[in-house]
C-alpha cells in the first residue's frame, strides 16, 4: 500500500516536462493507448561569480578563468586588460568601463520621490574576446546602498561590441510604500543578437537580487515590485525591439522564483504570487507567450498562452483554478524537470475551470467548468493514468483502495468522449476505457476474499466499453 500512496503523491508535484511515452497496460498487458509525448524546454541560467564581504567601488571581470577586480576610478581613466594578453584588444586593453551612482528625484503622483539608479556601460575593444566565457559587474556604495550590477556571456556566444546597462532602485524611504526595482539593458551587437545575461543586485533596506537570462539579448526594461505579503509581486516587462526574446526571471529576496517567458510581446504586466506548493498568475490581458515556473526540487509548471488567471496548489490536497478566453491556453504540471515520471495537463480551455484532488489510499479527482476541456494524467510512468475530453459540466472520480473497496464515477449523466483511466500495480488494477460515457452516482465495490463485485447507480456508454477490476493478477469484467 506505501507503493500506491507513493503514486498518487507524484501525481501532485509540480515540474517540468520532458518527451516520453506511458504505456496503458490493459488485462493483456499490451500498450493500446500512449499519451503524446511532452515537453518543455530547460533554459540553462548563467552562473555568475560575486564577491562576497566585498566593500568599496569596484569593478569585477572574469574571461576565461582570470579574476581581476579594479578600482571604478581606475577603470574610468584606462581600459581594463581581462585576459592578461598585451597583444589583444587595444594597446591590451580588451574592455572600456563607465560606471556610476546616479541620485535623482522625480514627481510621482504629485509626491517627490528619491531614486538611485546604477549605470554600468562596458565597450568591447577589439574581437580576441567576443565569443570568450565573460562576465563584469561593477559595484558601488552609496550612502548605506550597495549596489551592484553586471553583465555575462557564456563561451561561444558573442558579447556584445557595447551594453548599457541600468539598475534603479526606488526604496520610498520616507513613504508607506513597498520599494520598486528597474532593470534596463540596451545591447549593441556588431552580428546578431546572442545570448547574454544581466543581473542587479540591492542590499540596504532590503537584500534584492534580480537576474535576466536573454535569448537573445534585445534592448528591454523589467519593473519588479516585490509586495510586504510573502510571496507577491508585480512584474511589467517592456521591449524596445522589433525582435522577440525568451527571457528567464530569477529572483531572490523577499521569497524566491524562477519564471522563463518564450517570445515576450511589446509590453506585459502581472501579479505573481509564490510560495510552496503555491503559484497564482494575475493579469488583466490574455498573451499569446508560454510561462515556465520552476519551484524547489526541480518542481516546474508550464502555462501556454497565458491566460488572465491561474491558482496551482499542490500537496495531497491539491487544487487548480484558470480562467481563459482563449482555447489554445493549456497547463502542464509535472514532478521534475528533465524525464518526469508524472504529470497532469489540461487543454483546449475556456472560461472557468477548477480541478480538485484528493490523494490517498481513499481520495478523489473533480473537474468542475471547462467543457470541452481535455485532461490527461499520468503517474510514475503507467501506474496510474487517465484520459478524457470533458463534454459534461463536471466530472468526478473518488476511490477507496482497500481490501474491501470502491470506486465511483459521476458526470451529471452528461456525456465523457474518448475516456480511459488505468490503475495497475502489481496483483490489483482498475481498468475503464469507453468512446463515449456518461454517470450517475456509479459506484463499484469489491470483496476480495473472494472475490465479488456490486455495483450502484446509472452508467452508460456508446460503442465499446472495458470495465475491469483485477484482484490476485486475475482481471474481472464489470461490463
Amino acid at each position: 500500500m506505501k507503493r500506491i500512496i507513493a503514486a498518487f503523491l507524484a501525481v501532485v508535484l509540480l515540474s517540468p516536462i520532458a518527451a516520453y511515452d506511458n504505456e496503458i497496460h490493459e488485462k493483456t498487458l499490451k500498450s493500446d493507448n500512449e499519451h503524446e509525448n511532452i515537453s518543455i524546454e530547460n533554459y540553462e541560467s548563467y552562473n555568475f561569480t560575486i564577491l562576497k564581504q566585498q566593500l568599496g567601488a569596484f569593478v569585477y571581470t572574469r574571461c576565461n578563468g582570470i579574476e581581476k577586480r579594479t578600482p571604478v576610478i581606475q577603470a574610468l581613466l584606462n581600459p581594463i586588460d581581462v585576459d592578461d594578453n598585451p597583444d589583444t584588444g587595444e594597446n591590451g586593453g580588451d574592455v572600456r568601463i563607465t560606471a556610476y551612482p546616479f541620485p535623482y528625484v522625480q514627481q510621482v503622483d504629485g509626491e517627490w520621490i528619491l531614486a538611485i539608479s546604477l549605470v554600468f556601460k562596458i565597450i568591447r575593444l577589439g574581437q580576441e574576446i567576443k565569443d570568450s566565457d565573460f562576465e563584469a559587474y561593477v559595484q558601488i556604495d552609496f550612502q548605506g546602498h550597495t549596489l551592484r550590477a553586471g553583465i555575462g556571456s557564456a563561451y561561444g556566444e558573442e558579447l556584445p561590441r557595447e551594453a548599457r546597462l541600468v539598475f534603479t532602485v526606488v526604496p520610498y524611504l520616507m513613504y508607506d510604500k513597498e520599494p520598486e526595482y528597474y532593470i534596463n539593458l540596451e545591447p549593441v551587437f556588431e552580428g546578431n543578437s546572442s545570448r547574454v545575461s544581466i543581473f542587479g543586485e540591492y542590499i540596504g533596506k532590503s537584500h534584492q537580487y534580480m537576474q535576466i537570462d536573454f535569448n537573445p539579448a534585445i534592448t528591454t526594461m523589467i519593473k519588479f515590485v516585490p509586495s510586504a505579503k510573502i510571496g507577491h509581486a508585480g512584474i511589467t516587462i517592456q521591449r524596445f525591439a522589433s525582435q522577440e526574446t525568451t527571457l528567464k526571471m530569477i529572483y531572490k529576496g523577499k521569497f524566491n522564483a524562477n519564471l522563463t517567458i518564450e517570445d515576450i510581446p511589446i509590453t506585459m504586466s502581472f501579479d505573481l504570487a509564490i510560495s510552496e506548493r503555491h503559484f497564482e498568475y494575475e493579469s488583466s490581458d490574455e498573451f499569446n507567450v508560454s510561462m515556465i515556473i520552476e519551484g524547489n526540487h526541480q518542481a516546474c509548471a508550464r502555462i501556454i498562452y497565458l491566460p488572465r488567471h491561474v491558482v496551482i496548489d499542490g500537496g495531497l490536497d491539491g487544487y487548480v483554478n484558470i480562467f481563459t478566453n482563449n482555447r489554445k491556453t493549456e497547463l502542464i504540471l509535472a514532478d521534475k524537470i528533465e524525464e518526469p515520471s508524472s504529470f497532469i495537463r489540461i487543454s483546449n480551455l475556456t472560461g472557468n475551470i477548477t480541478f480538485r484532488w484528493k490523494v490517498g489510499l481513499s481520495g478523489f479527482l473533480a473537474v468542475d467548468g471547462g467543457k470541452n476541456a481535455f485532461i490527461e494524467l499520468s503517474a510514475l510512468k503507467g501506474i496510474f493514468d487517465l484520459k478524457a475530453i470533458k463534454k459534461a459540466s463536471n466530472f468526478s472520480l473518488s476511490w477507496n483502495l482497500a481490501l474491501n473497496g470502491s470506486i465511483s464515477i459521476n458526470t451529471n449523466w452528461e456525456w465523457l468522449t474518448e475516456y480511459s483511466i488505468n490503475f495497475t500495480l502489481e496483483n490489483f488494477g482498475i481498468y475503464i476505457k469507453a468512446s463515449f460515457l456518461r454517470a450517475e452516482d456509479y459506484m463499484a465495490r469489491w470483496n476480495t476474499s473472494p472475490p465479488s463485485f456490486i455495483t450502484y447507480g446509472n452508467m452508460d456508454f456508446i460503442g465499446d466499453i472495458d470495465f475491469s477490476i483485477m484482484i490476485n493478477g486475475i482481471w474481472y469484467p464489470l461490463f
